[in-house]
Formats: C-alpha cells, sequence, structure tokens
C-alpha cells in the first residue's frame, strides 16, 4: 500500500443543477419467482425532453423487453 487514500474517498455525485431528469421504478408481480423489476431514467436540457425521452425509453421496453423479461422462466434457468 502506498498510503494513498484519495481513492478510498471518492464520491460519485449526479449533477441536478442542469437540465432535467425522470427515474421510474416499475415492479410486476408479487412472489419471488414471479417478479419483473425495472428502472427507466431519463435526462433533458428541459422537462419537456426529459419526457419526451422517458416516453420512448418506456415504448422500447414494452414493445421488446418487458415480453422477453417475462417468457425467462426461473426453471429453465436451474436447467443451464
Amino acid at each position: 500500500m502506498t498510503g494513498d487514500t484519495a481513492s478510498d474517498d471518492v464520491e460519485r455525485v449526479e449533477r441536478t443543477d442542469i437540465g432535467a431528469s425522470v427515474e421510474v421504478r416499475l415492479k410486476r408481480g408479487t412472489g419471488t419467482r414471479d417478479e419483473d423489476q425495472i428502472t427507466i431514467k431519463a435526462k433533458g436540457e428541459t422537462a419537456t425532453d426529459a419526457l419526451a425521452e422517458f416516453e420512448q425509453l418506456l415504448a422500447e421496453y414494452e414493445a421488446e423487453y418487458g415480453d422477453r423479461m417475462r417468457a425467462i422462466q426461473p426453471t429453465q434457468l436451474d436447467e443451464s
């Protein structure tokens, strides 16, 4: 060890002073084996831009990822 503790004190900070952001957390299902969780984050220079990006990301999730996630069954994962 070099005694340098600077790397131990690194903290990540997300800037919120410029632009706008939207974050939504979705949870579907109630059981451990029947549950989907997703977080969608969008950012933009204005609230309108952030909402437009969010709508695009949500549409992509609905169109592709939601069905793909639900198609994965825990028993299929255990067999590999």
